[in-house]
């Protein structure tokens, strides 16, 4: 329950950071001043990234809670949080629920404006669902297990019914049989739910939004290597990270383990690894059935378990001293405040290492593996708060810009990031996001460093006024 609680606090301070959250703050911007609530656009074209459930989500949240709330942007991943640990709950116990909140891939997802937990959410539902076909023969499981899925496709695409599918199918192939049940209904609900949005969709955005959710969103990023390319054990050697801070747990929960939650990992991970675009969120769906398989680990009592518990400990309080060492000072950052929350990492683990080893009790040693790196992120939720909204949120090219005291309309963003902020001058609102054949000459152009030589041309025209830095780059102002 605390965890879960602890997952609050961030909202009452941040921003959207740069990247996809603040994408997704001018797709809400645009589907509440321009009424593209069936159909979320970005720049005034469909949004062809993501399906619209999500979206739809939020911004029925900003009619109460206003477009520049963070809470309307958060509150579907955290209901998507607590819906995840109930069923984890459900299906493992409260260890199992406690495993997976504290997984911190999770756990920070939760906090954010991003699908993943939710996608994760009706994924589980699903999985679950699955099982109960399999060892019940219940049409009825079957049937929600297909909504599950058709709700998981709104949410984040095409993958939900490519991990249904795989999980079935490996479950069918490694108990050599089908269940009884009726597959007519819930194939046909896994289909019929998201092409009832899809299909009028694709009648409203014309050719080019089909050919770009077809051929590039869905094809292309399965098939092509234009983003993210790496290799097919790319994620297995991720996972200490995704896993963190339950790897060595899970890579001992192995043996032994539940055949069932082992098909649904690698109904997770096959088909991820042969995709060519690749990013450690995407094994977030992996996670429960880990922390299913650590939680009867635990629950089994194999007694060297405690000593995995205790080298994991171990590791993170030897992170956090390294941290607190070699961390160079920074002009742009409050160091010692960050140097604070690798000291509190540090002594908690060290505590707990201490704890454990004079303790020597697996339950009390796996729930400090939990603890430990969260009680130290709680600090960083509560103090670096501000910090980060300096470092990662559009703050500093908001304040560029005002600075300038030039009409909105006469501003142009080239490869910068959408602007979103809690206060947001609303007058900004109408600055225009260029790309290389609509940048014009407008009075005032802000670009990112790194792209400024693709519009070398106008900028010649121009003098540079201010400088800015976000998310590690350096990013410049221009005026004519």
């Amino acid at each position: 329950m605390l965890v879960a609680i602890s997952a609050f606090i961030t909202p009452f301070q941040r921003g959207l950071f740069v990247g996809d959250e603040t994408k997704y703050g001018e797709v809400i911007r645009e589907m509440r001043t321009t009424g593209t609530f069936f159909l979320p656009t970005l720049g005034g074209t469909p949004f062809t990234h993501k399906p619209p459930l999500h979206f739809w989500l939020i911004d029925l949240l900003t009619v109460p809670l206003g477009l520049y709330s963070m809470w309307a942007f958060v509150l579907p991943s955290l209901a998507a949080f607590i819906l995840l640990l109930w069923l984890m709950w459900r299906m493992g116990g409260p260890l199992a629920a406690f495993v997976c909140a504290t997984s911190l891939m999770v756990w920070a997802s939760a906090q954010s404006a991003r699908m993943d937990v939710g996608f994760t959410a009706f994924i589980t539902l699903a999985a679950w669902m699955i099982q109960r076909v399999f060892d019940r023969g219940e049409s009825r499981a079957l049937v929600l297990a297909g909504v599950s899925v058709a709700i998981a496709t709104l949410i984040k695409g095409p993958m939900a019914p490519v991990i249904g599918m795989v999980l079935f199918l490996l479950e069918a192939w490694r108990r050599h049989s089908l269940p009884r049940a009726r597959y007519a209904p819930a194939v046909a609900l896994m289909i019929v739910i998201p092409l009832l949005w899809f299909v009028p969709a694709m009648m409203l955005g014309g050719d080019a939004f089909t050919h770009e959710v077809i051929v590039k969103q869905t094809v292309g990023r399965a098939f092509a290597s234009w983003v993210h390319k790496a290799p097919p054990w790319y994620y297995l050697l991720h996972m200490p990270g995704i896993l963190f801070p339950w790897f060595f747990l899970a890579l001992a929960a192995l043996r032994g383990a539940n055949r069932f939650h082992l098909s649904w990992i690698a109904a997770v991970i096959v088909p991820y690894s042969l995709m060519s675009s690749k990013l450690d969120v995407y094994m977030m769906a992996m996670i429960p059935p880990v922390a299913l398989l650590i939680a009867d680990f635990v629950e089994r009592g194999d007694g060297w378990a405690h000593w995995l518990n205790v080298a994991t400990l171990a590791v993170i309080a030897v992170l956090g001293a390294a941290a607190i060492v070699v961390l160079p000072r920074q002009p742009l950052i409050d160091t010692q405040r960050v140097k604070m929350f690798f000291v509190i990492l540090a002594a908690a683990a060290i505590l707990a290492l201490l704890i454990a080893l004079i303790k020597r009790d697996l339950l009390t040693s796996t729930l400090f593996v939990g603890i430990v790196p969260i009680v130290a992120f709680v600090y960083a939720a509560a103090a670096l708060m501000p910090l980060a909204n300096e470092l990662a949120t559009p703050q500093p090219l908001i304040r560029a810009l005002l600075r300038q005291n030039v009409p909105p309309e006469q501003m142009a963003l080239y490869a910068c990031p959408h602007l979103w902020s809690r206060d947001f001058p609303r007058q900004l609102e109408r600055v225009r996001y260029a790309d290389a054949s609509s940048i014009g000459t407008p009075a005032l152009i802000a670009t990112s460093r790194a792209h400024a030589g693709e519009i070398g041309g106008t900028l010649r025209m121009y003098r540079k006024v201010d400088e800015l830095r976000m998310i590690g780059k350096w990013f410049d102002v221009y005026r004519r």
